[in-house]
């Protein structure tokens, strides 16, 4: 089962470890040398200009079973040449986000898939890379379908869930037990296999993690927009850079778009009535999830929790007296003082 090691996915090793690597630990003028014994059982790595002016680079890595992630960022690195290993001993398969950053800010993002068993060369200035290692055990008609994919751009319609799941996995697997990450991985294979070489059983297979992912995104962008009272299922499918009719889809067997935007603006303003630290009026923690008439939002919520707003908030207070240490005892049930 392969882990990380200095860069490489080793085979012998049956352990899950996070890597970490930092070039800050070295000299200047050794970060570089540092950085490519990192990396030398995967790619060659070549200076574009004097290595001895310093490479700072930071390096982390995560196991998914037998899927391996690593995370780079760039902080102080100059241009570089790099190439596969032509006899590397290792045969996966790589799924690579590069992120650059433009001098005016802007940030460029390319997503592309390669096999390191395959010739590969390139230049590249990004500013950070997520790369998913993927071992070669699959049947052999899906091998030959994902090294017909090498080297190529993943395509538009995949790219945007592969970049949010990547993104995704960054950021949540620091926080994910060894165990719950080796759970990952059946999925995580299936979503890669449906969007790099799309056949039906692929796709059927992949359809939960796809469907999860898409729904995750669609979570996020509701939270950051519920503030706006004409947020509806129009901005949303434009915000997620999907058709009406796709996004109707995916919704239509939990009550439609506009249900699932209602729900979440709900949630957020339950989460918040509950929260002994949100000193905001009913009304105003209304306004700010999108309603802009109170009595249509206690209906709502009503409907949504089978009580009012107010006594969202008096739960919650009770409840937040009730988990302080020594309040046990004294603390009274809300059926009981409402009674």
């Amino acid at each position: 089962m392969p882990a990380f090691s200095h860069g490489g996915v080793r085979k012998d090793v049956n352990v899950f470890s996070v890597a970490h690597f930092c070039t800050a630990e070295f000299q200047a003028k050794d970060q570089f040398d540092a950085w490519r014994g990192l990396h030398e059982d995967t790619i060659e790595l070549l200076p574009t200009r004097d290595a001895s002016a310093g490479f700072a680079a930071e390096f982390s890595s995560w196991r998914l079973g037998e899927l391996a992630l690593t995370h780079i960022v760039y902080s102080g690195a100059p241009d570089r040449q790099w190439r596969h290993r032509p006899r590397s001993y290792l045969d996966h398969w790589c799924l690579v986000l590069a992120r650059t950053a433009s001098a005016e800010g802007q940030t460029s993002e390319e997503l592309s898939f390669r096999s390191l068993a395959l010739p590969y060369e390139g230049r590249a200035r990004d500013n950070e890379v997520i790369t998913l290692y993927i071992p070669r055990d699959q049947r052999p008609a899906d091998e030959q379908r994902l090294d017909g994919a090498h080297g190529l751009d993943v395509s538009e319609d995949f790219a945007p869930l592969l970049i949010a799941y990547l993104d995704g996995l960054v950021r949540q697997l620091p926080h994910v037990a060894p165990e719950h990450a080796a759970s990952l991985e059946m999925p995580t294979r299936a979503l890669v296999a449906a969007c790099i070489a799309p056949q039906l059983s692929c796709q059927e297979a992949a359809r939960a993690p796809l469907g999860s992912v898409l729904v995750d995104r669609a979570r996020t962008v509701v939270r950051q927009n519920m503030a706006s009272p004409d947020f509806g299922p129009d901005r949303l499918a434009r915000l997620l850079a999907m058709s009406r009719s796709k996004l109707y889809r995916m919704f239509e067997q939990s009550g439609g778009v506009a249900h699932f935007i209602n729900r979440e603006r709900l949630r957020e303003a339950h989460h918040r009535l509950s929260s002994r630290r949100e000193m905001l009026s009913i009304h105003a923690i209304g306004n700010e999830v999108g309603f802009v008439d109170h009595s249509t939002f206690s209906r709502a919520f009503r409907r949504e929790f089978g009580y009012s707003p107010t006594e969202a908030r008096e739960r919650g207070l009770v409840q937040s007296f009730a988990d302080e240490p020594g309040a046990a005892s004294e603390a009274v049930p809300y059926y009981a003082s409402a009674s």
